[in-house]
C-alpha cells in the first residue's frame, strides 16, 4: 500500500539471507521467503550502486519503524556481524563492545574478528574511527598478556634492545588509538561517543599506568648508576657521534633528515611503509639521545664537532659546537666548517620550490641536511594535535 511498508518488506526479507529468521520474529508479516533472493539481490545491487546515501536514509526509516535497535540490542556480536543493510548494526556491536571494555572484558580474538568482517561491510566508513579505536585497544590487550609479568629487564642495554625490538608497538597503538578518538570527535555519534569516552580511560590507565609507569621504573632503574657515572647508557650508540659514524665516512652523497620530535615508534611506522611501497633497502636503527634530550641539545650532537659547550649569552642558553652556535641560523656554517661541499635547508623552504630549484640547490653537494619540524610544531599547539602531526609528518617525509 505504501512504499515505507514496501522499504520494510524488501530489506527485512533480504536480511533473512544472513541473520535467523527467529532473530525478526514478531514481523513475519514483511517477511516473503519466496522473494528472499530477489530481494537480497536487490538489496545487494543498491548496497554497491552510486545511490547508496538514499539506502542509508531508506534503512535507518526501516530501522525506525520496525524498532530494530531495540531488537538487535537482545543478539550477540555474532548474530550480527555478518549482516550489513542496517547501519544500526554498527552502533549495537559497537555499544556492546565498548560496554564490555568499560566493564574490564577485551576478548581480543571477537574484537580483531569483528572489525575484519565489518570492514568490508557498506557502512564502515560511518563508524571506521569507532572500530580502529577497538582494534588498537585490542592490540593493547594482547601487548598487556604477553608482557602481564610487568618489566623486570636486569640490564639497560636490555631494556634498549628488548624496546627498540617489541615494547614499542604499545606507543604505536596508542598513538593509533588516539588517532581514531581524535576523528571521531569530528562526526559525532550521539549512541557512541561517550561510550568511546569511557574506553578513552581504560586505554590510558593500560597505558599511562601499567605501560609507562611499569617499563619507565624499569629502565630508571637499571641504568640509574651508569647515568650518574657517565651521563649515558655504555654500549649503545650515541646520537653525539652521529657525524663521525655514519657522515664523514659516507662515500656518496648523503642526505639527512631531521625531523623534531619523531619518535622511534613513528620511524618504524615510517620504515614499513617505506618497505611497502618503494623498492628501497630500509633499515632502521636507534641511538641515545645527548642529555638533556631536547632540541637545542639534539640539534647540536647530529652537526659535526669535536667539543660540545654551553654558554649564556644574551640570557640565552646556547650549545656550541666547538665554539660555535648550533642555532638554526648557524647550522650551516658548522656544516661547511667540516666539509665545504655541505647544505642546511629547511623542508617548509624547498618543498614548495619547483624541482629544478631544488636540484640546484643541492648540485655539487656530498651533505645535504634537511630539518623537518612537523611534530615538534603541533606540540607547541596542544598534546592532541601530535596524533594527526605524526601520520602527516610520515607523509610528508615519505614524499
Amino acid at each position: 500500500p505504501d512504499l515505507g511498508r514496501l522499504a520494510i518488506h524488501l530489506l527485512l526479507t533480504a536480511a533473512t539471507r544472513t541473520m535467523r529468521q527467529e532473530y525478526l520474529a514478531g514481523l513475519d508479516g514483511f517477511i516473503s521467503m519466496p522473494h528472499q533472493a530477489y530481494c537480497y539481490d536487490f538489496i545487494a545491487e543498491w548496497l554497491h550502486s552510486d545511490n547508496i546515501q538514499q539506502l542509508y536514509d531508506v534503512a535507518r526509516y526501516v530501522e525506525d519503524e520496525a524498532r530494530l535497535h531495540q531488537r538487535f540490542e537482545k543478539l550477540t556480536v555474532e548474530a550480527l556481524v555478518g549482516t550489513e543493510c542496517f547501519p544500526c548494526i554498527n552502533e549495537v556491536i559497537l555499544t556492546k563492545l565498548m560496554t564490555e571494555i568499560s566493564d574490564h572484558i577485551i576478548d581480543v580474538d571477537v574484537i580483531t574478528k569483528t572489525v575484519e568482517k565489518r570492514r568490508t561491510c557498506v557502512w564502515y566508513e560511518y563508524f571506521r574511527n569507532f572500530y580502529e579505536g577497538l582494534l588498537q585497544v585490542a592490540n593493547m590487550q594482547e601487548f598487556f598478556k604477553e608482557h602481564s609479568a610487568g618489566f623486570h629487564t636486569p640490564d639497560a642495554k636490555q631494556v634498549w634492545k628488548e624496546y627498540a625490538e617489541d615494547y614499542y608497538r604499545m606507543d604505536t597503538y596508542y598513538r593509533l588509538f588516539h588517532l581514531s578518538f581524535q576523528r571521531s570527535l569530528e562526526t559525532s555519534n550521539i549512541k557512541l561517543d561517550d561510550l568511546f569516552k569511557h574506553v578513552v580511560d581504560k586505554v590510558e590507565g593500560l597505558y599511562s599506568y601499567w605501560f609507562l609507569g611499569g617499563l619507565g621504573k624499569n629502565w630508571s632503574d637499571v641504568c640509574a648508576d651508569e647515568m650518574a657515572e657517565h651521563g649515558r647508557v655504555l654500549e649503545i650508540p650515541q646520537q653525539s657521534d652521529f657525524y663521525n659514524e655514519h657522515i664523514r665516512p659516507a662515500d656518496s652523497r648523503v642526505f639527512v633528515i631531521i625531523s623534531d620530535a619523531m619518535r622511534y615508534e613513528v620511524a618504524a611506522s615510517l620504515a614499513d611503509e617505506l618497505r611497502r611501497e618503494t623498492q628501497s633497502n630500509v633499515k632502521l636503527g636507534s641511538m641515545q639521545s645527548i642529555f638533556p634530550s631536547t632540541t637545542k641539545f639534539g640539534m647540536a650532537a647530529l652537526l659535526p664537532h669535536k667539543e660540545l659547550t654551553v654558554e649564556v649569552r644574551n640570557d640565552i642558553l646556547t650549545v656550541l659546537a666547538d665554539g660555535q652556535s648550533t642555532a638554526s641560523t648557524y647550522r650551516d656554517k658548522v656544516l661547511k666548517t667540516e666539509d665545504s661541499a655541505s647544505v642546511a635547508l629547511k623542508y617548509n623552504d624547498i618543498i614548495a620550490m619547483k624541482r629544478a630549484e631544488r636540484s640546484a640547490l643541492v648540485k655539487g653537494m656530498d651533505v645535504v641536511y634537511i630539518y623537518h619540524d612537523t611534530i615538534d610544531e603541533a606540540s607547541h599547539t596542544s598534546d592532541t594535535a601530535v596524533f594527526s602531526a605524526c601520520d602527516k609528518a610520515i607523509s610528508e617525509l615519505k614524499n
